[in-house]
């Protein structure tokens, strides 16, 4: 692993990379980069590569050798979710009925 290296945010906000760091990640010139806040103090500078890699390293190797269906696992979820009996399913009154019962002006 590469040693730490300091820089200074510059004019306008600017951060250079150093050359060893951009050498070690495989970065050159004008390639893309995403930059997120993690915390105070803390970005994390990735490319896009890399975060298609780090979310690829989270799927079950099953879903790699079978066929793999994202959105009917998506349905599931939600029609699971639909079964639960719970108060927001109780059957409610029409909004297009006046709360008061009266009905339209004749």
């Amino acid at each position: 692993m590469l040693q730490p290296t300091r820089t200074k945010v510059g004019p306008r906000g600017r951060v250079t990379v150093p050359v060893a760091v951009q050498r070690a990640v495989g970065l050159t010139e004008g390639d893309e980069v995403i930059i997120r806040a993690v915390s105070p103090g803390v970005v994390v500078v990735e490319t896009p590569q890399a975060i298609k890699d780090r979310i690829r390293a989270g799927i079950p190797e099953t879903a790699e050798t079978e066929h793999f269906d994202a959105v009917a696992d998506i349905r599931a979820l939600r029609d699971t979710e639909n079964d639960r009996p719970d108060h927001l399913s109780t059957p409610q009154e029409p909004l297009h009925q006046p709360a008061s019962g009266a009905g339209p002006p004749l």
